[in-house]
């Protein structure tokens, strides 16, 4: 007897193949067999006559490592079809921290996690000890885990802006070997952010050729996305060529004033040439126009290798505050700096969450640089953005890419009270918004990017596709309803269409609402 069996769905099996209506059977956790009127009984039934069934969604990019041991359910995902995560993206990871840099390491967690972050008695000192550490966690969906360069050069230099001496980049490659022995898919990179932005490419090659040298993979936030995008393509494919390792670039997009839109023509081509070539470049992409990321990282990198305690001690001295101001704007006006911009979540002044910068700075006649600092003092150095910095015609033409995955890329902690809403509804937004409604790609397509594509790229074992054999992490929508109800104004509305999420053949969201299920663990290569 069959555990479950789905009777009368439209099966899209996540191949790129095309759809068709068969039963599927469920026994032990796995998909037991897939037919046209399965006739054994089993302990219950669904009907998903008019819906459709599919692998359970695979998050590309997430940052949930930080929140999960505060959320292990991580509802938020399950409710949006994600059973599967790949976490430790744009170079942080929880691990490792070290006892020389600890108060550095500690400090970039709180920032994105705001509370429930590690304390002197729980932090991980390396990779393997996180490893064991969440051996024995019960989560909602599953994860697997990259190491972070920004979280391993704090570890080895703190936020110093310079090369590391031979020393401290074998200090270096020996935490990229100790992830990878303890069972990490392999390395990111964030070099848009401190202290990644200070690493030289040769840095980088080394620390990949050591992941590369383990079969690993290596993602990366590109140092440029804005008009100097191809200048940040070039380097990817540099470290590629120079390292052999298969590559993800992390939400791929262009990003500033109308002036840059487009250009994502230019930089898909520079990827398609160098996969002609022989490399091994994919990308994922989150499906919305606006960015996502704490507000500070727009502050001068010279500023910020001070650590998040000297950038305050110079936002609350008058003269440095003029300083930092005046270094700014020789870059650019502030109507670029602060283009789009809005506060997604103040701790300190939840009144501001959803202000866009500029327009409050002109409505209460005060100067914008004087309110980006204060909220950075008041907030410690913990306040999270949005800004509306895309073209729909980007992200449509990454999206239609072949080698294009969907991620999240979600910033969420325990009592968020606001966030970016693709961390709520970036899996049904594509299926409702861009699959049905604006036919950038079609629903096999769609179901390809969510699921098979990316457990091929990430080598995850059992995962991705409708295959008798296969672990039991199934989808069942309604295509014609399935839409995202998360707004910017209100991230928390739950997805209409979305009827069952199940994990190892459980059901752990009925009618978009979690059950309670914790099925999902930590899985390493």
């Amino acid at each position: 007897m069959y555990d479950l069996i789905i009777r009368n769905g439209y099966i899209i099996d996540g191949s790129g193949n095309p759809g068709f209506h068969a039963d599927l059977a469920v026994r032990d956790g796995r998909i037991a067999a897939i037919g046209s009127r399965l006739p054994e009984d089993a302990k219950a039934e669904i009907d998903a006559k008019g819906h459709v069934v599919a692998p359970g969604f695979v998050d590309s990019h997430s940052h949930d490592d930080i929140i999960v041991e505060s959320m292990p359910d991580m509802r938020h995902k399950l409710e949006q079809g994600v059973t599967s995560e790949v976490v430790g993206m744009c170079g942080f990871s929880v691990a490792p921290i070290s006892d020389s840099h600890k108060n550095d390491g500690l400090r970039v967690l709180k920032s994105l996690m705001h509370e429930g972050h590690p304390t002197d008695n729980t932090y991980n000192r390396l990779y393997s000890d996180y490893v064991k550490h969440n051996n024995e966690l019960a989560t909602g969906p599953h994860f697997y885990g990259l190491i972070g360069h920004n979280t391993i050069r704090l570890a080895v230099m703190g936020f110093e802006d310079r090369e590391p001496t031979p020393e401290e980049l074998e200090k270096m490659k020996d935490y990229v070997r100790d992830a990878m022995e303890a069972g990490a898919l392999g390395i990111s990179l964030g070099m848009a952010y401190t202290p990644g932005t200070f690493s030289r490419t040769d840095e980088l090659i080394a620390l990949c050729e050591v992941a590369a040298s383990y079969g690993g993979i290596m993602t990366l936030h590109m140092r440029y996305e804005n008009g100097m995008l191809l200048e940040g393509v070039r380097e990817t494919i540099e470290i590629a060529r120079a390292t052999g390792i298969r590559t993800v670039i992390s939400h791929h997009k262009v990003i500033g004033t109308p002036a840059v839109w487009g250009m994502t023509e230019q930089s898909l081509k520079m990827i398609d040439d160098a996969n002609a070539e022989g490399l091994d470049i994919y990308l994922d992409q989150y499906p919305y126009t606006a960015v996502s990321t704490m507000l500070n990282s727009i502050l001068p990198p010279k500023y910020l290798s001070l650590g998040y305690d000297g950038v305050l001690a110079c936002l609350k001295d008058p003269v440095k505050r003029q300083e930092i101001k005046e270094a700014m704007l020789a870059e650019r006006p502030a109507e670029d700096i602060f283009f789009g911009r809005l506060i997604s979540s103040s701790p300190s002044h939840p009144e501001l969450n959803n202000v866009r910068l500029l327009e409050y700075a002109e409505e209460h006649n005060i100067d914008v640089f004087d309110l980006f600092f204060d909220v950075l003092v008041w907030d410690d150095m913990n306040t999270s953005a949005c800004a509306f910095l895309m073209s729909e015609e980007d992200v449509d033409r990454v999206m239609r890419h072949p080698r294009t995955m969907i991620g999240t890329d979600g910033l969420m902690y325990p009592n968020c009270p606001n966030c970016h809403p693709r961390a709520i509804a970036s899996f049904p937004r594509v299926l409702g918004y861009y699959v049905r409604e604006r036919h950038t790609i079609d629903l096999v397509d769609a179901i390809r990017k969510m699921t098979g594509l990316p457990s091929m790229v990430y080598q995850m074992e059992g995962k991705g596709l409708l295959r008798t054999g296969m672990d039991a992490d199934i989808v069942i929508f309604n295509p014609d309803t399935i839409i995202d109800s998360a707004t910017f104004e209100d991230c928390f509305a739950r997805c209409p269409g979305l009827d069952y999420v199940l994990v190892g053949g459980e059901v752990a969201v009925k009618d978009a609402v979690y059950q309670g299920l914790k099925n999902g663990q930590f899985h390493t290569r």
